[in-house]
């Protein structure tokens, strides 16, 4: 724990004020009642962040390490909870709020697919930037709803570009070395997502490409390509829709298989039957 000579709260406020500014991930705990009078009072936090890093105290440094170790869970299921915790013979309960920034659709090409599925993801709530070397297709007469449209080339944007574990990054641009290119920035740093237009053919050229150039097999086999849901699209509002839906899921811990399939079978009644 790392507060140094600081007071147990201005080092968790400083480290909270870090995180929101670089759209980090973190539990912050806070003790929300105890049924006695002790060292761990209501109102004492515990800053927990997504690489483990630890701030503040709730007053016991036991408490402190298993107040972390369920932070740690919480953060990896993204869920805020109460937990009851014991301190010797006094009952504390503990908030494990997950913070998280808004989750951003980074859309890397502004072409017919990406002006739907930017509507799609502003209305789901994303934060939506488009990124594409082209004045005439990345402009905001085109994206209205985007947050931030950015007319660059693609590898120096990128390649400045703060990506954090909140950023789901589909590669939908004209060529496949511009995809390719993208691709190959975007690995190996945070990300939530990464998804790559293609047929099924150009996606395992592309993917022994950057397997020879000696790129991770684990980050390779975890890219979404070709991107998107099956769901028979054929129109680019369709491919965005299969899109879409594919990032939800992966946000959401979804299968994308139909519910129905996981019904078990309804026994139905035929008109003769009492």
């Amino acid at each position: 724990m790392r507060n140094g000579a600081d007071p147990a709260g201005a080092a968790v406020d400083h480290a909270l004020r870090r995180v929101i500014s670089d759209r980090g991930i973190a539990d912050l705990a806070t003790v929300v009642s105890t049924s006695a009078v002790g060292p761990v009072q209501a109102g004492q936090k515990l800053l927990v962040e997504l690489d483990g890093e630890t701030w503040g105290t709730l007053g016991d440094a036991d408490l402190d390490q298993t107040v972390a170790r369920d932070a740690r869970e919480a953060l990896e299921s993204r869920k805020s909870q109460v937990i009851t915790y014991r301190v010797a013979d006094v009952q504390v309960e503990v908030f494990h709020e997950v913070l998280e920034p808004r989750p951003q659709l980074l859309i890397v090409g502004a072409g017919h697919i990406a002006v739907p599925l930017a509507r799609f993801g502003h209305q789901l709530g994303f934060e939506v930037v488009v990124v594409d070397d082209r004045e005439k297709f990345a402009n905001v007469e085109r994206f209205p709803e985007a947050d931030r449209v950015i007319a660059a080339d693609f590898g120096a944007t990128l390649q400045d570009y703060l990506l954090t574990p909140s950023t789901f990054v589909v590669i939908i641009t004209r060529a496949h070395t511009y995809d390719e290119e993208a691709l190959r920035i975007v690995l190996g740093r945070p990300h939530a997502y990464i998804g790559m237009i293609g047929s099924r053919r150009r996606v395992q050229t592309v993917l022994r490409i950057l397997a020879a150039e000696g790129y991770d097999p684990a980050q390779l086999s975890a890219i979404r390509a070709p991107i998107g849901l099956d769901i028979g699209s054929e129109t680019p509002d369709e491919i965005a829709l299969s899109i879409i839906a594919e990032v939800v899921a992966a946000r959401r811990g979804g299968t994308g298989v139909s519910l129905s399939r996981e019904m078990r079978p309804i026994a139905l009644r035929t008109g003769g039957e009492e």
